[in-house]
């Protein structure tokens, strides 16, 4: 009785998946990668929209944040948003070309009245062998124009000159053992025998083979916060 019972129920399913309607097909995502940045010299954190879709809430001063964003074709022009998280009110907005796969560090500096918001392409190449890649961010507002020595404090050392607030510099690289030798940033044409804004000495921090974004700024959302350089890993493929 079973098997007489069984054949019919199974015709009755190859029927039935013939009316079945055929499954959409699945469409290949157009992702970018987002390094955010707050540095906005305020109490509060912030919320990041890009083209009005919320992306990101009580992002803290100095802390980066991640994510894939997926765009709808490529390239695309984004208007990115930045927020305060409780209560929404705008502090700046931005519109930028994106491509797909590419990368990008977007960054909010200044202040709520003088707010300065940034998106810049991640390089995503690997530094040459042996060396560290490295690029910088200068976020404080009254800090005024650096340059930057690297390995030593000669003119020889120096690798980037008059960095200005809201600027990105280029890339460059350097050995490892130049890098923990030392970082000095120096006020704009000033020698650091002169003067030091700040100086890192046999640090471990930078390693052969990753590439890294260091910021100048505030130690914290308080303006009056002495100055540090953070240093955050930035992504190779």
């Amino acid at each position: 009785m079973m098997k007489k019972i069984a054949t019919p129920f199974l015709l009755m399913l190859v029927l039935l998946s013939g009316c079945l309607k055929e499954p959409d097909p699945i469409l290949p995502t157009i992702d970018t990668y987002h390094k955010y940045y707050n540095f906005l010299l305020e109490p509060y954190t912030l919320q990041w929209e890009i083209d009005e879709v919320i992306i990101g809430i009580d992002h803290s001063y100095g802390y980066p944040a991640s994510v894939v964003v997926s765009l709808f074709e490529t390239p695309q022009d984004v208007l990115i948003k930045t927020r305060i998280s409780e209560g929404g009110m705008l502090i700046d907005t931005l519109s930028y070309t994106m491509f797909e796969t590419a990368s990008y560090m977007i960054a909010i500096l200044g202040t709520e009245e003088e707010p300065d918001l940034i998106c810049e392409q991640i390089d995503t190449h690997a530094p040459s062998s042996g060396q560290v890649k490295f690029r910088f961010l200068h976020t404080a507002p009254a800090m005024g124009p650096v340059d930057i020595y690297i390995g030593g404090d000669t003119i020889e050392n120096k690798v980037f000159s008059g960095l200005d607030y809201s600027s990105v510099s280029e890339y460059d690289e350097a050995t490892e053992i130049d890098m923990w030798e030392s970082v000095i940033i120096t006020p704009a044409n000033s020698l650091p025998a002169d003067s030091t804004i700040l100086s890192y000495t046999a640090n471990s921090i930078f390693r052969a083979g990753s590439s890294y974004l260091c910021t100048i700024g505030h130690s914290n959302s308080s303006i009056e916060s002495s100055y540090e350089m953070q240093v955050d890993d930035q992504p190779i493929y």
